[in-house]
């Protein structure tokens, strides 16, 4: 039989089965496979292997792994069984710890890695050398670059983060708005057809922020449930042509889609560009307030980098929505902004001049202000119940602003109507 054909013109499964099982001598006083058939397996193996990772193919680097490793470590072994005879193991044994020390070099596998290899070979024995060969492999290729799937990732720019991020000077503590992305497209409450058609149009964002006629932050609604409502037609119509006093216009109540309705075409969600609307249709309006999330997460945009990078990492967020202490929206986070490599480049264009402009800003002057403790609790029980029924107008003390206790009677859910006028008297 011919050495290399045996490794070539095989499966990868039998081909490695011949370089685990075969002995080093085979009953002839020849060695099954020797020097040049392993190097010429090998070399190209192992390139070919390294070229075509990562493609849009249906391949990984797994079997490769494993097959040149063990044709790497039955090298090893037939050269040790060449110059020592007798006095070392089996060829078949270094090829497995060959296999152990390529993939724990490429893949930076240690515990995982070493019960795979230990389960395949069913042998106890082989415990402590496969874990002092995974962990070397693993300490040693850290030293000389990243795990090649975590080259992947940054090649692909997925939006993986780390279990925790990384010392990057003072840009952990930097506010979030240092790197948010700002001129935030978002939409009303209800709001026109042909406005959702152009924002869907022009865009490429997956989450819209809704805010109301204020302006404050009211929800978010994402890019498939927009098409969604745009595909079935889920308008709403004007009632009639009269304009309410405040110049509003009464609207009928759009049919209502459920949830599993929107959710059914996963993954193929409809697509924007496969939308055709009339004339007619685009003078219509949307109601996004059945169908939009009431509740988004949100951050203000003075919270630090390190917490918003935490939340993200774990709760799992794809974007956050940036507002300020009146919830005004100032801004939009997503997970690729998080990304380390990006805040890594960010804080290496940016840090002189952030070290420039840190200033420690110093607070207005405090103002306390004494209020007893027995008349408090009585007007702050906005959900409690109603004021006591002996309360009177004598328990009052001067030191108090009336008017601050009259809008907090008005307010309350069952006031103490006269009381409220014997105080605005």
């Amino acid at each position: 039989y011919n050495q290399l054909a045996s490794l070539y013109f095989t499966s990868g499964d039998t081909a490695m089965r011949q370089l685990y099982h075969f002995r080093e001598n085979d009953g002839y006083g020849l060695s099954s496979f020797t020097t040049g058939p392993l190097i010429l397996f090998f070399i190209p193996y192992f390139l070919l292997a390294s070229i075509t990772s990562g493609v849009m193919a249906p391949a990984g680097l797994f079997v490769p792994t494993f097959l040149s490793g063990a044709a790497l470590g039955r090298l090893i072994g037939h050269w040790l069984n060449t110059l020592f005879p007798g006095y070392v193991a089996d060829s078949g044994t270094y090829a497995l710890i060959g296999a152990a020390a390529i993939l724990g070099g490429v893949a930076r596998m240690t515990i995982a890695g070493c019960v795979i290899v230990l389960e395949a070979c069913g042998n106890l024995t082989y415990l402590l050398p496969l874990m002092l060969t995974f962990a070397v492999a693993r300490y040693a290729g850290n030293a000389i670059n990243e795990p090649m799937y975590d080259m992947q990732i940054h090649l692909k720019e997925m939006p993986f983060l780390e279990g925790s991020l990384h010392s990057l000077g003072l840009l952990n503590y930097q506010p979030i708005s240092k790197i948010m992305a700002t001129g935030v497209v978002t939409l009303n409450e209800i709001e026109k057809v042909k406005r959702v058609m152009e924002v869907l149009s022009t865009t490429s964002h997956n989450g819209f922020p809704v805010v109301g006629r204020d302006g404050r932050l009211r929800g978010l609604i994402l890019r498939k449930t927009l098409c969604g409502l745009l595909k079935y037609k889920a308008y709403s119509t004007p009632i009639s042509a009269t304009k309410n006093a405040d110049g509003g216009i009464p609207l009928a109540q759009a049919a209502t889609f459920f949830f599993d309705t929107l959710e059914k075409h996963y993954p193929n969600y409809p697509d924007v560009r496969a939308i055709k609307l009339i004339d007619k249709e685009m003078n219509f309006w949307l109601d996004m307030r059945a169908h939009m999330d009431p509740s988004p997460p949100t951050l203000n945009e003075a919270t630090s980098l390190r917490r918003g990078y935490n939340l993200f990492r774990t709760m799992g967020f794809r974007h956050l929505v940036v507002v300020d202490g009146n919830l005004f929206v100032v801004g939009i986070i997503t997970r690729s902004d998080m990304n380390e490599h990006r805040l890594e480049h960010f804080w290496h264009s940016e840090k002189e001049q952030m070290q420039k402009e840190m200033t420690i800003d110093t607070l207005p002057t405090a103002i306390a202000y004494e209020v007893k403790q027995n008349v408090l609790p009585e007007f702050r029980s906005r959900r409690s119940g109603s004021v006591a029924s002996n309360t009177t107008a004598d328990t009052i003390e001067t030191d108090i602003d009336l008017e601050i206790l009259i809008n907090d009677l008005e307010v309350s859910d069952s006031p103490n109507l006269k009381l409220r006028k014997k105080i605005a008297s």
